[in-house]
């Protein structure tokens, strides 16, 4: 039987210290992003300067101004006997509780499986279409593998993606996406498959909550394994280029139910100078932001500001995790979650997420409104509650002991909530931190989903996405107004990825099927060479000599067309961005495409 490609775990000792190595980081660079990305789900922190590593715009050297110090995941629950199980990370300052590798037999790992899964794979778009090209034209006896893929090789990170985990040591056989070529279930890119991600570019990384104690909540373990997914895409949308999605398929490989379950995003917005922030959200489109308190964003601690008319940067929730199953399509959308969820009132049960739920701003400080402490803190945060349990009020800071004071699910909704849903229908004035007069600072957000029940083997899809925008005149509040645009922009992109949303297929299907979908050689469009730079030759099937040559982008957009006449054309793609394209020869009513990657 052949034997499937896995991870090789070769490590003679542990000691102790094993287990506090260094967390290994990867970065996201395309388009207008750097974005720096650490195994264990940690984001934009750079744990060796203790600064920023988000970058936007970017600039191709890990420096300049950053709209992100820091983000990461929050999950609690409570089981059957109403004790608290919780992992929730923000600056790993008291230590960590999220951990690599996959979990095996009883949710359990090892120091071993941690070391070897100590790593954020890269993964580019273009890499995996050459290699399904390349193994198509070695499928067709009609095309000349030699001249149109001169020297190929496989990617060596193919070899080591973790399509498989160790099955001996009870961990699940297919772990990270990938594409079978041959459709036998197992991976071996020397037989065509690839790794399988969204995106042109996407890092991926497997962690847990289950190695060790948690060292920064101090909540009680639960056994979650999660695949994190940082992707984004080359494209001619300024939204989409400045924008990074994720990818959250959290699992849970524990023996116990958690009931009231709550995921939350958390993000420390620093926009430039980090001391003159304010936050806001916006309840329909759950999407949660910060942006610059004054109209310039000043140099701060020695990171620098964004100047004059400084951008705002926010997360959007494109799906969330489900409702709990009952059987029926829920209808309403006038009350949460069905307000800001998806799935709802459109005929199909059970398949209804969770949007944002609450969102709560605390501060850099001690006491009730500053950053959590112990396991219970984190939990008042997801389920709408501040450190000391006092629910949110609506107005001012959001924050009173008031009996007759307005409870409020979102702080700070300006006037996103028409109908009073996080108000319980109850319908109030706009309210954000502009009209109170508040004082700009170093604000910490936090946007939660749920409640919903997670039982063992469960697997929820979270995707979100980091959408930035500046407006370039008129001082900071036009960013946040063009922002919601973005980010509209942005959801309906989204809708359009094989995939990505409800499990509507998967990343693979935009891949060509292999060998059951290849032409025969006199109807194949020959393009060489393959990878192109500047030039590239095309040519036209046996027996034609005239038509019309469109190039697309991978979102599909045109973005060169010319007249073929002759057997042979030369393409000129100097002006064309690096990435995957695909030509389309049209010749009456007959037309041939092929995908191409330029470099």
């Amino acid at each position: 039987m052949k034997q499937p490609y896995a991870l090789t775990i070769a490590i003679a000792l542990l000691a102790p210290v094993v287990l506090e190595a260094q967390y290994a980081t990867n970065t996201l660079d395309m388009n207008d992003v750097e974005a720096l990305f650490h195994v264990n789900g940690l984001i934009g922190l750079n744990t060796s300067t203790y600064g920023p590593g988000y970058f936007v715009p970017n600039p191709g050297s890990g420096s300049g101004p950053s709209p992100l110090f820091a983000g990461n995941l929050w999950i609690g629950g409570l089981d059957s006997s109403g004790t608290l199980h919780l992992a929730a990370e923000r600056f790993e300052q008291e230590g960590r509780d999220f951990f690599p590798g996959p979990l095996g037999t009883n949710a359990s790992i090892s120091g071993t499986t941690m070391l070897a899964y100590n790593q954020l794979w890269k993964v580019s778009r273009a890499d995996v279409m050459r290699q399904v090209a390349y193994f198509n034209c070695l499928a067709d006896p009609n095309c000349n593998e030699q001249l149109e893929f001169p020297g190929y090789t496989v990617p060596s990170y193919f070899y080591n993606w973790p399509a498989h985990g160790d099955v001996s040591l009870g961990q699940a056989f297919n772990l990270a996406d990938f594409y079978d070529y041959n459709q036998d279930g197992q991976y071996n890119p020397d037989e065509g498959d690839a790794p399988c991600v969204p995106g042109d570019q996407a890092l991926f990384s497997i962690f847990n909550d289950n190695l060790e104690n948690h060292g920064e909540s101090g909540g009680q373990r639960i056994g979650l394994e999660v695949h994190f997914t940082p992707f984004a895409y080359n494209s001619n949308n300024v939204a989409v280029d400045q924008t990074v999605f994720m990818r959250y398929r959290i699992i849970n490989r524990g023996a116990l139910t958690l009931h009231n379950t709550y995921i939350g995003l958390w993000n420390d917005f620093d926009i430039g100078g980090g001391n003159d922030d304010y936050v806001q959200c916006d309840v329909g489109r759950s999407l949660f932001y910060g942006f610059n308190g004054d109209a310039v964003d000043q140099d701060t601690n020695g990171y620098p500001g964004y100047g004059a008319n400084p951008p705002a940067f926010g997360e959007v929730i494109l799906q969330g995790p489900h409702l709990d199953a009952d059987g029926v399509d829920n209808t309403d959308v006038n009350s949460l979650p069905g307000y800001n969820g998806t799935g709802f009132n459109d005929g199909i049960a059970d398949n209804e997420h969770i949007g944002m739920s609450h969102f709560v701003y605390f501060n850099n400080v001690q006491g009730a409104t500053g950053d959590p402490d112990i396991a219970q803190d984190y939990y008042n945060y997801l389920e709408g509650r501040w450190r000391d349990g006092t629910p949110f009020t609506y107005s001012g800071t959001g924050y009173s002991t008031d009996t007759s004071a307005v409870q409020t699910d979102f702080m700070f909704p300006g006037n996103s909530d028409p109908l009073g849903v996080g108000t319980g229908g109850t319908l109030m004035p706009a309210w954000n931190e502009v009209t109170e007069g508040n004082m700009p600072g170093d604000r910490r957000a936090l946007a939660s989903m749920g409640p919903f029940t997670f039982v063992p083997g469960q697997q929820e899809d979270i995707v979100v996405a980091y959408v930035f925008t500046r407006a370039m005149s008129g001082g900071a509040e036009p960013s946040a107004q063009a922002l919601k645009l973005n980010t509209d922009s942005i959801r309906a992109f989204a809708h359009t990825i094989p995939g990505l949303l409800d499990g509507s297929g998967s990343a693979c299907d935009q891949l060509p099927t292999a060998i059951a979908s290849h032409a025969a050689g006199y109807n194949a469009l020959r393009l060489f060479p393959n990878p192109a730079t500047d030039k590239m030759t095309v040519l036209l099937p046996s027996g034609h000599a005239k038509g019309t040559i469109t190039l697309f982008d991978a979102q599909g957009a045109a973005v060169l067309e010319q007249t073929v006449l002759g057997a042979h054309t030369t393409l000129d793609l100097a002006r064309l961005a690096p990435g995957l394209y695909l030509a389309r020869v049209q010749e009456g009513a007959r037309n041939y495409s092929r995908t191409f990657v330029k470099e």
